[in-house]
């Protein structure tokens, strides 16, 4: 037998590529399959933002008087202000290049609104009938009847577009008109070429990594013993004490701890060695844990005092500083205020913008309350919940310092030209400790009804979501 044959039937071959061909189809599969979720994800947050647009849209208009609008437009003063939200509308959606309101006629879609596009093409006049595209003509019917449509993708002469178009009927049920919006989905074709092209090379990193790993495995835990202990037999001798105590001594070298059937095996051979190795073994293994559950222990300790995604103090903690405020305040020796702050619209910004910004959204958030409050510890006690204990100069200066925070969460507030999850905003409410008070819980409740009282002003004022 020649020994590219001998080395192809070998066991040290073959089980090294069924594992390289096994590991080879998995990536292929779950490639694919994470492509595909990838792709039907990032629609399905684009179809979520439509139908949020158009129902933002449709809350703007009166039914009742969409003929006043196709006939007088412009010389409403109603229509005016409509447009005017509307534009303020598209800016909070980047990827929105058309908003349009129509009503879908048999000649096409009469235009009541139409917002100019950030590409420069102008709006179409009110009363104007615009051309239907080729993928709402099999629902031009539906659409002239008020019916609900499927939302539409594909490729247009302005690229790779998404298309919803929500339909407004009067109070006695009668279509008007349809309220739509067109969000560009070249973005969407970019980013899955890179999430393609970076999985792939992550992929082809990791999977070299695996397969180099999984071979040196196959070969360190099995062959690779087999393969020294064969070659180790074949060097025996047994005809002096001497030869079965080399015997012993190069089995020892081999060091094989194992406990499957090659292990077995070696034991087996071993079987005089093995009570006194196990033992030091043991003996090592139990102490190394013993050092490694004392820093574990250690490690959790500061990981509970800490917050993970502000790095300010946790819950955990701040109820440590309370016990030490409520030993004060038994001692008569207690000085401090409560500033209780509430991050504004967090679930929003999780739902429209996803929980990656809505992290980025709490850190904005804490960042400002932490450089007002520089000599006060703050604390994270909820999802957009901070605490901040006032002491020393923060709290000789707390009333400057209250109306500093305010000021700073309504400016960035008011940043319209920032992204949703950058215009930081928070209610704030501060209460002082008073020789009235037998625990911090007192103190804490007024500052969180303060911050309630100026949440429900703000939400009075500017509504619930931005």
């Amino acid at each position: 037998m020649s020994p590219w044959k001998k080395r192809k039937n070998s066991l040290s071959f073959r089980l090294p590529a069924f594992f390289v061909s096994i590991t080879v189809v998995l990536v292929g599969c779950v490639l694919f399959g994470v492509y595909y979720q990838f792709k039907a994800r990032m629609i399905d947050e684009y179809s979520r933002m439509a139908k949020g647009a158009t129902a933002l849209m449709a809350e703007e208009i009166d039914p009742e008087k969409v003929d006043d609008y196709l006939n007088k437009n412009f010389k409403m003063k109603e229509y005016r202000k409509i447009l005017k939200r509307f534009y303020a509308l598209k800016n909070n959606y980047p990827d929105a290049i058309y908003m349009y309101v129509y009503r879908v006629t048999e000649e096409g879609g009469l235009v009541i609104f139409d917002l100019e596009s950030e590409e420069g093409v102008e709006a179409d006049n009110p009363g104007d009938i615009y051309e239907l595209d080729e993928a709402f003509i099999p629902y031009k019917q539906d659409l002239m009847e008020g019916k609900e449509v499927p939302i539409l993708t594909g490729q247009t002469e302005y690229g790779y577009v998404l298309t919803y178009m929500r339909p407004v009927f009067d109070s006695e049920g009668n279509y008007q008109c349809h309220v739509c919006v067109d969000f560009s989905m070249d973005y969407l074709h970019e980013h899955t070429l890179v999430f393609i092209f970076r999985t792939v090379l992550l992929l082809t990193v990791v999977v070299s990594l695996v397969l180099i790993w999984g071979v040196r495995a196959i070969r360190r835990n099995i062959t690779g013993p087999i393969n020294k202990m064969s070659k180790c037999t074949e060097n025996f001798k047994y005809e002096t004490e001497e030869d079965r105590l080399n015997n012993i001594a190069m089995l020892e070298e081999i060091n094989i701890q194992k406990q499957d059937e090659i292990g077995k095996l070696y034991n087996v051979l071993m079987s005089t060695l093995k009570e006194s190795h196990y033992y030091m073994s043991n003996l090592s293994r139990a102490r190394h844990d013993i050092e490694t559950k004392s820093e574990e222990l250690d490690q959790m300790s500061a990981t509970a005092m800490r917050d993970s995604l502000t790095h300010v103090g946790s819950k955990y903690a701040y109820e440590k500083e309370a016990e030490k405020l409520t030993a004060e305040i038994v001692e008569g020796n207690a000085c401090f205020a409560v500033v209780m702050v509430d991050a504004n619209n967090l679930k929003y910004v999780n739902d429209t913008c996803g929980h990656k910004e809505g992290d980025s959204y709490i850190q904005g958030c804490c960042k400002i309350v932490c450089n007002v409050y520089k000599h006060s510890p703050v604390f994270r006690v909820g999802g957009d919940e901070f605490v901040a204990v006032l002491r020393g100069d923060d709290y000789e200066n707390r009333h400057e310092k209250m109306e500093e925070v305010r000021r700073i969460f309504m400016d960035t507030f008011q940043q319209t030209d920032k992204e949703v999850w950058e215009r930081y905003s928070a209610s704030v409410g501060m209460a002082d400790y008073t020789s009235e008070d037998e625990s911090v819980e007192q103190v804490f409740k007024r500052a969180d009804a303060a911050m309630y009282e100026y949440k429900a002003a703000f939400k009075e004022k500017y509504g619930s979501y931005r």
